[in-house]
């Protein structure tokens, strides 16, 4: 599925396909407040405008987390050479 074609608000599945991780992943950041979620009784959805958003804030933070930091993802740019 193309990304423009998910809808705004999404399940648990879709969000696993769109983000291209599993399920139990995506569980485990709901519960830990990692990812934005919102609850609708015993449901739990995402909408994705807010899920782009969170992508794009994520992004920018970890390009410019210092190096070392546990969870930093190192980015293209920052490659030393020897």
């Amino acid at each position: 599925m193309n990304k423009d074609e998910y809808p705004e608000v999404m399940t648990i599945d879709q969000l696993a396909e769109y983000l291209q991780l599993h399920r139990q992943v995506i569980y485990r950041h709901v519960r830990r407040g990692n990812i934005p979620a919102s609850r609708i009784g015993g449901t739990i959805r995402f909408k994705k405008s807010i899920i782009d958003r969170w992508l794009e804030e994520s992004a920018r933070k970890n390009v410019s987390t210092p190096r070392g930091r546990r969870g930093a993802v190192h980015s293209p740019f920052n490659i030393e050479e020897d």
